[in-house]
């Protein structure tokens, strides 16, 4: 953490908090305050599973952290007055008020705080042991904050467990309440999304640490915690399980020592006696996962009646959903398209009539710009017309305003995207492969009973609320509610997620059920882009998966009918969506598939099918080909365009980073840059003058929600204290790109900062630096050089030139942002 601070007596009293164990070294200063406040919610309703006093210690000094974090600072003391009546001479809240107090500059009364907390540590009245015990529990309480924190904080968590066990005055029950955390975080780190990240991860040693904690537990422990360690033992038996082979795992169960699965669920059951909602909640997903759906439903209905939380709720839904669709034998899909779509033309009238195929109209689906309503059904082998043959460039012309006029249009490059949607009997077979996903049973009492358990558990909150909605979606859906309703849902759910590997996957799922419920309703050619989007994140997450289970070169050659796995049967089943699967027989190396996909690759660049281009990109960049920088920045340019108009009001972080993930700075860069010492977590650092914040936060408002762009400007991320040079160094450092915003006061005052900012993205080889205008104001010799956009009667035009304007302005955003090489 840093201080604001200038006066020697703030930084003395800083020096002397920071010698003490606290929470500001835990690297969760520059987390976003939506990240926090979702952090914020999670810790709160921990806060209610917590018995012992000491979890509640925990838990209470990570909230009083989090709100100072937020500067909610009433709410802050309050928790630590909590614990500080617990504890009078707890660490971690000593340390976290004085940081509270210095924060706010009331130096005496931090020096009143230290001077007490020193008092009753000094010598004369705490002993050696109590001291050591009071820094192992606070060595605990940090750990405990870093499980909370996210993959990248875990490995951190498990050094700080072991520093904190390794005390030799610990009691029992501080010691047992150790050892279950440290069990719990390993355990953490065994998840498929996770492991990937956690440097230096062995299987076989997590698993073994993480085995030796739980048995501990069990051992030692009261009966809850004992059948607690039960269940999580259990769990973690699946999770090893699929690290090892199939001999290894037969070597496994014929091992004296091995415990299954089953005996660690069922000794869990047998020591809970019914008595603790959270081994029955989890014994009700085991059960549910092995497709024992009746006898699942009575053991969540039992945790229900000792504690109604969402997760039960979630998983009796889930229950009853998977029992509705495990009860549908598979069957050929039956189309069942919208009313105004005519039935399938013969080839020779469907060129006639092309135009008349509408298509649907829904809120993800409407938008400004509509592109692509041709015919939905191309034939077998669709005419490619000729390369480039709609890529238009805007001269430039010299002189005066007209020459200002033209500096924008310089920027923007009017591509007709071509999608080339889908054949019909792709759709077909794409819906059909996803079984039960798109079939309707609007009477069905399992479904409708599954409808009403999703919502109750959305209405009592919980962890993933994302994945509730994502699964209320589908049932709505099924039961034959509007679509309208489902695409809503559905976008509620992408925009309530966080950054965590559940978010991706349960973003990947949401995604595939948008874009298969777009086909469903015949619009193929935006249910295509959606798809397209699924494909490529799986083949990232195939690439990262650890172990690797399915080979990329495999799935898309056909050979691997049946793979393992989630995300490579997800693959397989959407392959599909693009015009070339299956490949040619005589394309079978990896040499040939490489090949082949660079010929497609420069095709689709012809033809101007970037959703696919971006997909076969994807592909290359798995067998570690790089990409030719100029033709992937023109694709993600129109990629970004055509997923813009699928949605206008998506604004959320999460979903940018989802959606809009191929909006980043060329050469290779994105927004996790690295630039002395701090991340890039901006795309572009808005400056303007203070009496134009009017039309700077607009200016904000509409990039970020239509360009999905992250945006970092003064009114809003400016950190008070500092010099404004200082301010802007800071900005400029977590941003990939400068933009100016140019008008007369700005030319006035502040075009001191121009040079410097070009300067400093000079000097670090990376982004660049352009400018808005407004009013055709003369460009000043400070912006010689700089990418230039005209806005020109933006705010003050009518509705339908506003839309016009806007997209015109948004394409040279995206020219000046995302610069060729």
């Amino acid at each position: 953490m840093q201080t604001t601070f200038y006066n020697p007596e703030a930084r003395q009293l800083w020096r002397r908090f920071q010698s003490f164990p606290n929470l500001a070294d835990l690297g969760i200063g520059e987390w976003r305050k939506t990240d926090l406040i979702k952090l914020l919610h999670k810790v709160e309703r921990k806060r209610e599973d917590c018995p012992s006093p000491v979890l509640q210690n925990q838990v209470e000094n990570m909230l009083g952290f989090l709100y100072f974090k937020l500067n909610m600072t009433k709410e802050a003391k309050a928790c630590l007055q909590r614990v500080k009546d617990r504890d009078p001479t707890n660490i971690i809240a000593f340390t976290t008020r004085g940081y509270i107090l210095l924060e706010h500059n009331r130096l005496t009364q931090a020096k009143i705080v230290l001077e007490e907390f020193e008092d009753k540590m000094s010598p004369e009245k705490t002993t050696e042991d109590e001291i050591g015990l009071r820094n192992a529990v606070a060595l605990g309480e940090k750990a405990f904050c870093c499980s909370q924190l996210g993959p990248k904080c875990y490995k951190r968590g498990i050094e700080l467990y072991e520093n904190a066990l390794s005390c030799s005055v610990l009691g029992t029950e501080s010691r047992l309440v150790l050892k279950f955390g440290l069990g719990l975080l390993i355990s953490k780190c065994l998840d498929e999304d996770v492991c990937g990240r956690i440097e230096g991860f062995d299987p076989d040693l997590f698993y073994g640490k993480a085995r030796d904690m739980f048995l501990g537990v069990v051992t030692e422990g009261t009966m809850v915690m004992a059948a607690r360690a039960w269940l999580l033992l259990g769990e973690m038996q699946v999770k090893y399980f699929c690290f090892l082979s199939g001999p290894e795992q037969e070597l496994m169960k014929k091992m004296a020592s091995h415990l299954t699965e089953e005996e660690c669920f069922t000794k869990a059951k047998d020591t809970a006696q019914g008595k603790d909602a959270f081994v029955l909640e989890r014994l009700g997903r085991r059960l549910r996962l092995c497709k024992k759906f009746s006898a699942a439903i009575p053991i969540l209905e039992q945790a229900i009646e000792l504690k109604p939380t969402s997760f039960a709720y979630h998983e009796i839904g889930l229950v009853y959903l998977e029992k509705w669709a495990s009860s549908k034998k598979p069957r050929p899909y039956r189309p069942t398209r919208n009313k105004d779509i005519k039935p399938r033309l013969k080839s020779s009238a469907k060129m006639s009539q092309a135009s008349n195929i509408p298509t649907s109209q829904t809120k993800v689906a409407g938008s400004a710009t509509e592109f692509n309503r041709g015919d939905i059904w191309r034939s077998v082998k669709p005419t490619p017309p000729e390369p480039l043959a709609n890529l238009q460039h805007h001269p430039k012309q010299p002189g005066g305003t007209a020459g200002l006029k033209e500096t924008r249009t310089e920027c923007v490059q009017k591509v007709e995207a071509n999608t080339d949607t889908i054949r019909r009997g792709q759709v077909d077979r794409i819906l059909t492969a996803s079984g039960n996903l798109v079939l309707k049973d609007a009477k069905n009492p399992l479904l409708k009973r599954a409808r009403e358990y999703f919502i109750k558990a959305f209405e009592l909150g919980g962890s993933f609320p994302n994945v509730i909605l994502k699964d209320l979606a589908r049932a709505k859906y099924s039961l034959g509610t509007d679509p309208l309703e489902v695409f809503s849902i559905l976008e509620q759910a992408l925009r309530m997620g966080d950054r965590s590997p559940q978010f991706r996957k349960c973003a990947r799922n949401a995604l595939e059920l948008w874009g298969l419920y777009l086909l469903d309703q015949g619009d193929i050619a935006r249910g295509k882009v959606l798809l397209c989007k699924v494909l490529e994140m799986c083949v990232k997450e195939l690439t990262q998966a650890v172990p690797i289970q399915s080979s990329v070169c495999d799935l898309i050659c056909g050979r691997e009918k049946n793979p393992t796995g989630e995300v490579a049967t997800t693959l397989l089943r959407y392959l599909p969506v693009l015009k070339c699967y299956p490949l040619p027989s005589s394309v079978c190396t990896d040499d040939q598939v490489q090949e082949y996909l660079s010929q497609l690759v420069d095709t689709c660049d012809k033809n101007n099918d970037f959703c696919e281009a971006k997909v076969y990109r994807t592909f290359l960049t798995a067998f570690g080909i790089t990409v030719d920088k100029q033709h992937l920045t023109e694709c993600n340019l129109a990629v970004a365009r055509i997923q813009a108009d699928i949605s206008e009001v998506i604004s959320s972080d999460v979903y940018r980073d989802t959606f809009h993930a191929s909006v980043a700075p060329s050469g290779g860069h994105s927004c996790h840059y690295k630039s002395g010492g701090h991340g890039c977590h901006y795309n572009v650092f808005v400056m303007y003058d203070p009496k134009d914040q009017a039309h700077a936060e607009e200016l904000v408002k509409l990039m970020e929600v239509d360009c999905g762009l992250h945006c970092c400007y003064e009114s809003r991320d400016f950190e008070p204290g500092l010099f404004p040079m200082d301010n802007i160094e800071r900005c400029l450092s977590r941003s990939c790109c400068v933009l100016h915003v140019l008008t007369l006061t700005y030319a006035r005052n502040c075009l001191q900062y121009v040079e410097k900012t070009r300067r400093l993205v000079t000097e670090r080889d990376h982004g660049c630096v352009a400018a808005v205008v407004y009013k055709h104001y003369p460009i000043p010799r400070e912006f010689k050089g700089c990418t230039v956009i005209d806005n020109e009667e933006f705010f003050d035009s009518s509705q339908g030139q506003k839309d016009r304007r806007w997209a015109e302005f948004r394409e040279a955003v995206f020219r000046a942002l995302l610069p060729l090489e």
